[in-house]
């Protein structure tokens, strides 16, 4: 059985999100960090609780995959920071197993004079985050600790209530110094890397950073698991065992990971590219490379990014030939392909199965994909595109409720916030979001 461990999930996540805006490079593993300061020493969670609640702020700014929200979390303007916090919200609900904790990603821009009807743990979690996440604004600003804690006293049951500012102030956290020791801490790293991850969570971690960048647009949604699927399916009809099929699996949900720092622009393109944007598309694969390279075993890896090699040393980035290239990194080579073609894209329709088999047999006659596995496709295309079909169903419902559950929380926000501009001119009883959780 593969065994994928926690440090090489964190590592992924954490230099996964760094990618999104080099201003975020470990931020949130240091408000994770801040947290962990925070809440150790009351004690209030058992390991695995501690565990979990050092993941969701890691994951915080995860629904901050929009390059045009991180100037406003920068800079603090917070007018339209509820975007990334309700996306971050539904991509933990639908897409981890941090769903009992998803509320706290939602509200954790929110004032504490503006939430109640909340349970109490998750507001002053959402709290912490919030605190955890301005503190580490300040240290990156090199602010003095001393305007924070002026700052916080003036916000006092505004900002943040009584308690989370009290519990800071307890645990005694110095920003000046407290990073210092955050790559040594042997509590945090055991509370963080030696509670283990069960193996199905830690595919759904590596599962929902690969979808939060396919469902940056709405032509790659099931683009991900429609190239795994695909690639699982022709590594069992080649005859892989449990491992083999794990570590296909892994390195296909992870081949597209440099796509997090591609813009937009560019992946939704409806024209043909010109080289310059050929390039910086072609960047995604030194991207994954870089997030990849230490984080998780090279067999995995090489899967990942060796998917746009050909065997005639024509592909990119690296030009391998076939000597360089193992079976199964031919295999989801021949997958994002079969999927690219099979899926619709902005610039495209889907393609009919005869095209489909065309473009991969002239491949293979070019010497640019193995002729085994062109076989296996076009000998099982029927029974390959059901099955794609049929895997990549569920995700297409997740996102139909990512877009129209965030459409509804967003026009509620919109309510809400003119409800709120009302309650701080005219002095009106505090206001509360309260959503189904």
């Amino acid at each position: 059985m593969l065994s994928i461990n926690n440090r090489q999930v964190i590592g992924i996540l954490s230099d996964t999100l760094s990618e999104v805006d080099p201003r975020l490079i470990n931020h949130g593993k240091r408000v994770a960090y801040l947290m962990f300061k925070i809440l150790e020493p009351k004690g209030l969670f058992d390991d695995k609780s501690l565990r979990d609640v050092c993941l969701l702020a890691m994951l915080h700014d995860i629904g901050a995959y929009k390059t045009e929200e991180i100037d406003e979390m920068v800079l603090f303007e917070t007018t339209n920071i509820w975007e990334h916090s309700i996306y971050g919200y539904l991509f933990l609900k639908y897409l981890s197993p941090l769903r009992d904790l998803a509320p706290v990603m939602l509200f954790h821009h929110a004032k504490r004079s503006e939430i109640s009807n909340l349970d109490p743990t998750l507001t002053m979690l959402s709290q912490l985050v919030s605190l955890a996440d301005t503190m580490d604004i300040y240290h990156t600003f090199s602010r003095p600790m001393a305007q924070l804690y002026d700052s916080l006293e003036k916000w006092r049951d505004i900002y943040y209530s009584s308690e989370v500012i009290d519990m800071l102030l307890e645990s005694k956290v110095d920003l000046d110094t407290v990073f210092d020791s955050m790559g040594s801490d042997e509590e945090f790293d055991r509370i963080l890397y030696e509670v283990p991850l069960k193996e199905e969570e830690s595919i759904e971690y590596i599962s929902m950073i690969a979808y939060s960048i396919d469902f940056r647009s709405a032509q790659t949604v099931v683009h991900t698991v429609a190239t795994a699927s695909a690639a699982c399916y022709l590594a069992r009809l080649s005859g892989a065992d449990k491992k083999e099929l794990l570590q296909v699996r892994v390195g296909a949900l992870l081949h597209d990971l440099g796509k997090i720092s591609t813009p937009l622009s560019i992946l939704e393109s409806p024209n043909r590219l010109s080289e310059d944007e050929m390039d910086i598309m072609r960047h995604h694969v030194a991207v994954s490379d870089k997030i990849l390279r230490g984080n998780i075993s090279d067999a995995i890896r090489n899967i990942a990014v060796n998917h746009h090699e050909k065997l005639n040393g024509l592909g990119y980035p690296k030009k391998l030939s076939a000597d360089n290239l193992a079976y199964y990194d031919r295999v989801l080579a021949v997958s994002d392909i079969f999927s690219a073609l099979w899926g619709t894209r902005s610039y495209k329709k889907a393609y009919p199965k005869d095209r489909i088999i065309g473009i991969l047999e002239k491949m293979a006659e070019d010497g640019a994909l193995d002729t085994g596995i062109v076989s296996l496709v076009i000998e099982n295309f029927d029974d390959m595109v059901e099955t794609l079909n049929r895997e990549s169903q569920p995700l297409v419902e997740i996102y139909k409720n990512l877009s129209s559950e965030g459409l509804y929380i967003y026009s509620q926000i919109e309510i809400y916030m003119d409800e709120v501009q009302k309650y701080w001119n005219q002095e009106l009883p505090p206001l509360s979001l309260d959503f189904n959780f």
